[in-house]
């Protein structure tokens, strides 16, 4: 069973079949192998996946981000960032990181944040020297980081799957998301500094002030949202009903960018991406099942930390029992975010997310890591493949929206991802990094 359904994946995979069609059609050959009704158990697993409540904080907060894009958030965000960072060297650079971090404070989606920020500052920085190609690589890279920071969609969907707390999911990614953001910052600035980037004057207060007036809004949004999880007043789901009640206000009455009759069209939008989540879920939840019915997680486990004992071997009787054992961490450890980082590159992290967690669960268990910091592990090292060629999901969405092609933005996405990777790294191995935050505020 196990091999037939990995044999129909991959060789589907190979095809270039849709991810999602490549899960359905291997777990509904496996499940005919076996002699298993593959209807009755993909009923029950999709009733099963549409059961979990803290899901339903998926499709609020795609909609309260989509009404806040609409109704001019992400041009407040960057006019703010731009008031207090545009006079620096590689300001604009800068301004994109930043602006790119606060949206996703918002809208949780990579994709969605690389759209709405790159559409304003892919043309600003090229007005300002900036080549198009490295304009948009920029906001690829940038975007992503909206699915580190909270209310982050990919840390929620992890722990529905995973049964982790999302409030503690949630609190783990904000560090990690910062230090992101900070290393693609320090490539921006010395890209600039070498490139002989203007340098713009600084802004006077009275202008930083009536951006920070004009953005008070936004910014409120995402304090109504940190504190009332934080806080404890609701959970991260019933903070997602609250973003959209608040969205859809600040939207019609205050910014006035968003009427009544754009709400159809804005809510259909939203509904579309829920749908198409909520398939590639389904689609997932039921190859996971078919996986774990097949004892691959266990298979997996048992032979990744089986190679890995035997590289750790070698040095047996050198090396006293706890340096042997924070040295077999170590490698694991490495294996697990090569194996992401190769997973991540040929498929998007959604669907990566949902079909690697059942497997690699088991290792987290096996070598008693924090399973908050093993899911931020999973998820910063999954997202790094939306920047990742071949597939490198928001690569064609900076494309799409700078008018570049893709040949000519990964050669600049490329600068990035050195300094991203050993973010990654810090990540992995310095788990206060992700731990930190839930420990201080006790959640």
């Amino acid at each position: 069973m196990a091999i037939v359904l990995l044999a129909v994946f991959v060789v589907l995979l190979l095809l270039e079949v849709p991810v999602v069609f490549c899960m359905l059609a291997a777990s509904l050959a496996a499940l005919l192998y076996a002699g298993v009704d593959p209807i009755i158990v993909g009923l029950e697993m999709s009733r099963a996946m549409s059961t979990f409540y803290p899901f339903l904080a998926v499709p609020f907060f795609i909609l309260a981000g989509d009404l806040m894009n609409e109704g001019g958030l992400s041009r407040r965000i960057t006019d703010l960032a731009n008031a207090l960072l545009g006079h620096r060297r590689g300001g604009l650079a800068l301004v994109t990181t930043a602006s790119a971090q606060m949206f996703g404070a918002v809208s949780g989606a990579a994709s969605a944040t690389c759209a709405a920020i790159g559409r304003l500052m892919i043309p600003a920085m090229e007005r300002e020297g900036y080549p198009r190609a490295f304009s948009a690589a920029l906001a690829a890279c940038s975007g992503i980081t909206g699915a580190l920071i909270p209310p982050s969609i990919m840390l929620l969907i992890y722990g529905t799957v995973a049964s982790v707390s999302i409030e503690k999911l949630f609190l783990a990614g904000v560090l990690p998301g910062l230090l992101m953001g900070a290393s693609l910052a320090f490539v921006s600035w010395r890209y600039a500094r070498s490139h002989a980037m203007p340098v713009r004057p600084r802004a006077q207060w009275s202008a930083v002030g009536r951006s920070a007036l004009s953005a008070i809004w936004a910014v409120l949004l995402v304090i109504i949202i940190f504190g009332g999880i934080f806080g404890g007043v609701f959970t991260a789901t019933e903070a997602s009903a609250v973003a959209v009640v608040y969205a859809l206000a600040v939207s019609l009455l205050v910014y006035r960018q968003v009427g009544v009759k754009d709400l159809p069209r804005i809510f259909v939008n939203a509904a579309k991406t829920t749908a198409t989540l909520s398939f590639l879920i389904a689609a997932a939840g039921l190859f996971s099942w078919v996986l774990s019915v097949g004892n691959i997680p266990q298979l997996v486990t048992g032979a990744l930390l089986g190679a890995c004992d035997v590289v750790v071997g070698g040095f047996e009787g050198t090396l006293s029992p706890e340096a042997m054992a924070v040295l077999r961490l170590v490698v694991v450890l490495l294996v697990v975010n090569i194996l992401l980082l190769c997973v991540g590159a040929f498929v998007d992290a959604g669907p990566a997310l949902l079909i690697v967690v059942p497997i690699l669960k088991p290792i987290g268990v096996e070598l008693g890591i924090d399973p908050v910091h093993f899911g931020v592990i999973i998820v910063s090292n999954l997202v790094l493949g939306l920047v990742t060629p071949p597939v490198g999901t928001t690569l064609f969405v900076a494309s799409g929206v700078g008018g570049v092609s893709l040949a000519r933005i990964i050669p600049h996405a490329l600068r990035f991802l050195p300094a991203m990777f050993v973010v990654q790294m810090l990540i992995t191995f310095v788990p206060r990094i992700s731990t930190f935050l839930p420990g201080v505020l006790g959640r």
